[in-house]
């Protein structure tokens, strides 16, 4: 007799997901931001972190490893994947909704930064400068890493019963933050914190879930960096 498929996850599945997917990160992000307290250097302003092509594929390995496993441990919980695939739907406002998402927590990022850097924001680049980096590494990666982390914090964090819904949320706020650490603190509050609870109000404020937009707005931030206003004035 088959097991009825589950359309909640309890709070333990929660927190497996959290270490399969997020448990290197967090590792690793408090080992850099460690190492970074004995070796200060030049405050990090959100965009200034660059990878290697060799280094993006390796993440993409490695992101594909760590999905693989959490689809393993949710077929053992007989997990119905429906859940999700129907949140994720190819529309014709597909392309505004992305551009307005990313749009809108580029420009919250930039008035975060005007606060807390003082009016400088010297570690990004002209655009010029931003899409010669761009290549297939980067591009496949950040279309993976958008997937990976929004699929976690938008999907699975909020795949719970209705009454627990906003605990989850403030627990991939404190998830979030804690795996952007390595940019320092004042990046990964902007990134954990401020773009976490956008993504968050926006999703909910939507008629019809979708999570296309936020996937592709969070891959679009990956490629060119979360800001709009210092492209233009250096």
């Amino acid at each position: 007799m088959n097991k009825e498929k589950i359309t909640v996850l309890r709070w333990f599945d929660i927190v497996i997901l959290t270490i399969i997917l997020i448990g290197q990160g967090i590792v690793n992000s408090t080992l850099l931001y460690l190492d970074m307290l004995k070796n200060p250097v030049v405050p990090y302003t959100g965009n200034g972190v660059e990878f290697s092509s060799l280094q993006n594929y390796q993440a993409l390995a490695n992101q594909l490893v760590w999905l693989f496993l959490a689809c393993l441990y949710l077929l053992f919980r007989n997990f119905d994947f429906s859940v999700w695939f129907k949140k994720i739907r190819l529309t014709a406002w597909l392309p505004l909704q992305t551009i307005g998402i990313f749009l809108l927590i580029a420009l919250a990022m930039d008035i975060f930064h005007l606060l807390t850097y003082q009016f400088a924001n010297p570690a990004i680049p002209s655009l010029p400068g931003i899409f010669s980096k761009l290549d297939l590494s980067l591009i496949l990666y950040s279309l993976l890493n958008g997937f990976y982390e929004e699929i976690f914090f938008l999907g699975i964090c909020l795949t719970v019963k209705p009454e627990y819904q906003k605990w989850a949320f403030l627990y991939s706020l404190i998830i979030r933050f804690s795996f952007h650490t390595y940019q320092g603190l004042g990046a990964a509050f902007g990134i954990g914190i401020l773009m976490g609870s956008i993504f968050y109000f926006l999703y909910k404020k939507m008629g019809q879930k979708n999570l296309l937009p936020f996937f592709l707005a969070h891959a679009i931030a990956d490629m060119i960096g979360l800001s709009i206003i210092f492209y233009f004035w250096q």
